[in-house]
């Protein structure tokens, strides 16, 4: 399967007039925002994880592939591996799907794409899928950064399509991250 880069989510800062609007708005959803690795799993006949920096991860991670064979070919998701960096194992958070049994469906609106990847994968103790949250983001920003794995919040247009490359990673207009107040100064956004 071809690579395409995944789209990333544009700063927002927790104090602009902007989050309180979006915090009310149920057209937009929020997910806890994980610190790990951006993470493409490409299942195909072979099962192929990806950095966002088109580089494949080659850790053995067993209990986690095992997990992502049950995903149907020709099927791409987007998530974030959690706990790489600290620990031999890896947790898979996914949000997104790009392409389902061989059918790019990027062109459709979130609340689409998360019904294909309900149906693509099930949870198990090596995969969550992000929890999406229609009213109480600034609640939800609150809650997710009492655990030091959070970064903070995304918020995602319901409606949105997911920009895709296969040069780099877009930015998405409908994907805002709120991260911690501590991240969000040190990194700018």
């Amino acid at each position: 399967m071809k690579y395409y880069y995944p789209c990333k989510p544009n700063p927002l800062s927790l104090e602009s007039r902007f989050f309180g609007e979006l915090d009310r708005d149920v057209s937009w959803i929020a997910e806890i925002k994980k610190n790990g690795w951006r993470c493409l799993v490409h299942r195909d006949a072979a099962l192929t994880l990806w950095t966002r920096h088109k580089t494949t991860i080659n850790e053995p991670l067993q209990s986690l592939r095992d997990s992502l064979l049950s995903v149907p070919e020709q099927t791409i998701l987007d998530g974030e591996l959690i706990h790489f960096r600290t620990e031999l194992k890896g947790r898979l958070y996914l949000f997104d799907i790009l392409m389902f049994r061989g059918k790019m469906i990027t062109e459709l609106p979130l609340s689409e794409r998360r019904k294909y990847l309900t149906e693509s994968v099930a949870e198990t103790s090596d995969i969550e899928i992000a929890r999406q949250v229609e009213l109480g983001k600034r609640k939800l920003y609150h809650d997710a950064i009492q655990d030091a794995v959070n970064e903070g919040i995304v918020m995602k247009k319901l409606n949105s399509r997911y920009p895709i490359s296969d040069k780099r990673c877009l930015q998405n207009p409908f994907w805002l991250k709120v991260k911690r107040i501590e991240n969000f100064l040190k990194t700018g956004g």
